[in-house]
């Protein structure tokens, strides 16, 4: 969600940064949706939740990567190291790497410089966890950010004024992030805490119109708008496919018939511009390497 939300409003990356670093982010501005992806060949394990460039004081561009951690994980420590230094690297800026912690034990784990073993390279992430969160005690501490409501109600998920006031306040934001958002956050609820705020949504006046009511309303739209999704995603699944068969038949009518790695390759792709590169080149390819462009 937190790559939802970066994407609805790459704002939010700021506002993230003065949570961690406990400091404003005057002069930061123009803040951007970036790519994800390093380059098309990443492994998915190398893939950050989401990235943000902004704009600094100076008139140049830093990246902020967004991670949410909801454990330890060792694992993580070679994922940062490659895409920090990876982004670092391209793109010759400095790189900025953010986690979310929904516990305090958890952020304070965070908290600590981290080396991997036998490196040279230190990873100091900026944590944001229950204790950077702010707690919004009204509507309006709520709409002045959204992001950073839902994301405090789930780390402060044992306060239920908190959560409340925040489940109450979705109803009154004039997009589509209301729905998108509550729904989030009811699925991030422990169980007991879910029921008690559905109860409290369902008396909330006036009764012909109570924000429960147009939550659940944006909630069937928002089901209706992931079923449509599902099926542009099944129609896009179906089109990489056949795009994959006519590599493979091309180069299968020019005798340049692929290996079973290879074919894995084609068949695998999920990118249709390099899908259509590789048909290209399949027309005019002397062997495999040509038409994948690592003569």
């Amino acid at each position: 969600m937190p790559l939802e939300m970066a994407r609805r409003r790459p704002a939010f990356a700021l506002e993230l940064l003065a949570l961690g670093l406990q400091a404003n982010t005057d002069g930061y501005h123009d803040a951007r949706l970036e790519s994800v992806e390093l380059h098309e060949r990443l492994p998915a394990e190398y893939l950050a939740d989401s990235v943000i460039s902004v704009q600094g004081p100076d008139g140049k561009r830093r990246f902020v990567i967004i991670e949410v951690q909801r454990a330890w994980d060792e694992r993580k420590v070679w994922s940062w190291a490659a895409y920090v230094g990876g982004l670092m690297g391209r793109h010759k800026c400095a790189v900025i790497l953010v986690a979310i912690c929904p516990t305090q034990p958890l952020a304070a784990r965070y908290s600590r410089p981290i080396m991997p073993p036998d490196s040279c390279m230190l990873l100091c992430p900026v944590v944001v966890g229950p204790d950077q969160l702010p707690l919004p005690r009204a509507a309006e501490d709520v709409l002045a950010s959204p992001e950073i409501a839902v994301l405090s109600a789930i780390a402060h998920s044992d306060d239920l004024d908190v959560v409340t006031t925040v489940g109450t306040a979705m109803a009154d934001i004039p997009d589509e992030r209301g729905r998108v958002y509550y729904d989030y956050l009811h699925g991030q609820l422990p169980k007991t805490v879910r029921a008690q705020l559905e109860e409290i949504m369902s008396t909330v006046t006036p009764e012909t119109d109570s924000p429960f009511e147009r939550l659940m309303r944006r909630r069937e739209a928002l089901a209706e708008a992931r079923a449509e999704a599902r099926a542009e995603a099944r129609a896009e699944a179906h089109l990489r496919a056949e795009q994959a068969k006519l590599v493979i038949a091309v180069l299968e009518a020019r005798k340049l018939a692929p290996d079973q790695a290879q074919r894995e390759r084609i068949i695998s792709c999920t990118d249709p511009g390099l899908l259509t590169t590789w048909a290209t080149r399949a027309a005019t390819a002397v062997d495999m390497t040509d038409v994948f462009g690592e003569r």
